[in-house]
């Protein structure tokens, strides 16, 4: 055999290996295909699923939104109601200002002792009401006690 006999097994034999070296990189290429097909085929099942929760969501948040927006609607006469209320508390205070500047100004004009007098009496009668208040409490406070000794001179008797 001659030399161009041994190159051409040669290259017969480089061609074998790499038609086998092709054919598992093939034959993996192959697989991840597979793989991906099944995948994509899944894909439109997955899709599905998600479609349908986010169809119920978008429901959900549409029936929550009509749901506020009757709140809103039925509260809103409230809010005026309200407001009117404020406006009014507004007008009621800034008159009683101005009948409590002009009792000032009048009670400017007034006799020092004259107030005096009246503050006398309103801090006498504010003492009276309490000093009654206290004996009420200690009398029903007395009245509790003697109940109570009784009673258990009556327990300790049956014993």
């Amino acid at each position: 055999m001659d030399l161009i006999g041994i190159g051409v097994i040669l290259i017969g034999i480089a061609f074998i290996i790499l038609a086998i070296y092709f054919s598992k990189v093939l034959q993996q290429v192959g697989n991840i295909l597979q793989d991906v097909d099944k995948t994509v085929g899944e894909l439109p099942r997955q899709l599905n699923g998600i479609l349908d929760e986010t169809g119920n969501l978008i429901k959900n948040s549409n029936h929550t939104l009509a749901d506020m927006n009757t709140k809103i609607e039925n509260l809103t006469p409230l809010f005026h109601v309200v407001g009117d209320l404020g406006e009014s508390a507004q007008a009621l205070t800034s008159s009683l200002v101005d009948v409590s500047s002009s009792v000032q100004q009048k009670g400017d004009h007034t006799a020092t002792s004259e107030q005096n007098k009246k503050l006398g009496s309103i801090y006498g009668s504010a003492m009276l009401g309490y000093y009654i208040f206290k004996k009420r409490k200690e009398s029903a406070d007395t009245q509790y006690e003697h109940k109570r000794e009784r009673t258990l001179a009556r327990v300790q008797k049956l014993k």
